[in-house]
């Protein structure tokens, strides 16, 4: 249901209870519980989603969401990592996807993701570097000073991030400034930065602006995307990939 409201932002309760083939009382049940969560605000009929509060949705619960997304996303961006590469990965769900596909290629990879580590722990071509910092749990990540230090002192290849949402005017928004940070900081310390969003991400907005576009190199997502976000993304010199191509 959350992947449902996630997608479509609202939805009545007869859409919900065909979709899932379950009758209205249970939807209405389903929508009590989220809306205590702060997920959503019911509404006559249905319910819409809270778009702030969804940024408090944790790591443990993303991964379980849009995951052939995710995958499509980082298979288009596999063949940009070449031998011998230092690339950073960030604590993003999208990003840990590129794991399955890296984990035979000599790489170096700097994270502060702790999925990250884990997935790359056994492999014996990928040195795996921890960025260090406060363990953050909702984020599986590390972040904070140590963190912003360690990649102030480093400099990566390519950067593969993700973000809450994308504005077409302000560019890649993050939920907090702490996440946002960190993110800042290894776009700023890499030659070549790929931002990996789904489809459900565009055209939202939250509480802080990650970058600008021209910050960007490469925007990778799953969906064609329209001729304005297109024209926007060239615009700033950005090369895309979506599902067009």
């Amino acid at each position: 249901m959350k992947r449902y409201l996630l997608e479509h932002k609202n939805a009545t309760v007869p859409d919900m209870a065909r979709h899932f083939s379950v009758s209205g009382q249970t939807i209405r049940r389903d929508f009590e519980v989220l809306e205590s969560e702060g997920f959503l605000l019911r509404s006559y009929g249905g319910a819409i989603l809270l778009e702030r509060k969804t940024n408090g949705v944790s790591n443990q619960v993303k991964r379980e969401m849009f995951v052939d997304e995710k995958q499509l996303i980082c298979s288009r961006a596999v063949p940009f990592i070449r031998p011998n590469d230092c690339i950073y990965i960030d604590h993003s769900t999208t990003a840990l996807n590129l794991c399955s596909f890296i984990k035979n290629m000599p790489l170096t990879v700097v994270t502060n993701s702790l999925r990250v580590i884990t997935e790359l722990a056994s492999s014996e071509t990928v040195r795996v570097i921890s960025t260090s910092g406060r363990y953050y749990n909702e984020f599986e990540g590390f972040f904070g000073s140590e963190t912003l230090s360690y990649l102030r002192q480093h400099c990566m290849d390519k950067a593969f991030l993700s973000c809450r949402s994308v504005d077409a005017n302000r560019g890649p928004n993050d939920s907090d400034e702490v996440t946002a940070s960190v993110r800042q900081k290894a776009i700023e310390n890499s030659d070549e930065v790929f931002m990996l969003v789904d489809h459900t991400k565009l055209d939202r907005s939250s509480f802080t602006t990650i970058c600008g576009f021209s910050d960007i190199d490469y925007f990778i997502t799953d969906r064609p995307l329209s001729d304005e976000w297109k024209q926007r993304l060239s615009e700033y010199d950005v090369t895309f990939l979506d599902a067009d191509q």
